[in-house]
């Protein structure tokens, strides 16, 4: 007759930052696998924790310090394995360089957070050519100064520019008529990738208008 394992072990580590109390063997880790979450002794995540689905495969690999997401985290594809997510964390934000992918293991998004919101320089593919789609920068969470948006040929062919808060002010090197884009008072709470759109709408309608003019 055989005798299961406890849920959870006494874990002998001499690590200060650590203090693991206890481990536990991961649901569904494929058997033979050694590897253990650990918990301190209030029974918080610590360390290097793996998660799987129930077909076996590894899902995620995540870093904890006392409950809160802290350093790498790593997310995979539960059909095939493929890496989905790649993020720094801190005090559980995220907090640094991060990935995001296609199901393919083509890169889909590529840059960094800072503390829970995008900043610096982001860039955006097509999945299909894996051409660049879009790049800009944030700060603090708004797009600002200038996006470039590309085909999936790698053809440039949109510029906005953005100012304070995400604004934006300026397409294809028109400015932005932001009262004649919010005319009414639902219209003011628009977002700006809404007013984009538009903007966009009325651009279109110019120039149809100027190759339909006698010369």
């Amino acid at each position: 007759m055989l005798i299961s394992a406890p849920a959870f072990l006494i874990a002998q580590k001499s690590d200060p930052d650590l203090r693991p109390a206890y481990e536990e063997r991961p649901e569904y880790m494929p058997w033979g696998g050694k590897h253990r979450n650990l918990r301190d002794e209030y029974e918080r995540k610590i360390g290097l924790w793996k998660f799987y689905s129930y077909t076996h495969t590894l899902i995620a690999e995540v870093n904890y310090s006392h409950d809160v997401k802290q350093g790498l985290s790593t997310l995979y594809f539960p059909h095939n394995g493929t890496i989905k997510e790649v993020a720094e964390y801190f005090d559980g934000k995220k907090d640094g360089e991060y990935r995001l992918y296609h199901y393919s293991g083509d890169i889909k998004i590529e840059g960094f957070y800072s503390y829970g919101k995008r900043h610096g320089k982001w860039t955006y593919y097509h999945i299909v050519t894996g051409e660049m789609k879009s790049e800009g920068r944030y700060n603090k969470g708004f797009k600002t100064g200038e996006w470039k948006h590309f085909n999936a040929k790698g053809e440039l062919t949109d510029t906005y520019v953005y100012g304070d808060g995400g604004v934006l002010i300026m397409g294809n090197g028109v400015p932005v008529n932001h009262d004649d884009l919010k005319q009414t008072g639902k219209e003011e709470k628009e977002s700006q990738e809404a007013l984009k759109q538009k903007f966009n709408q009325q651009l279109k309608l110019q120039n149809n208008k100027a190759n339909t003019l006698p010369h």
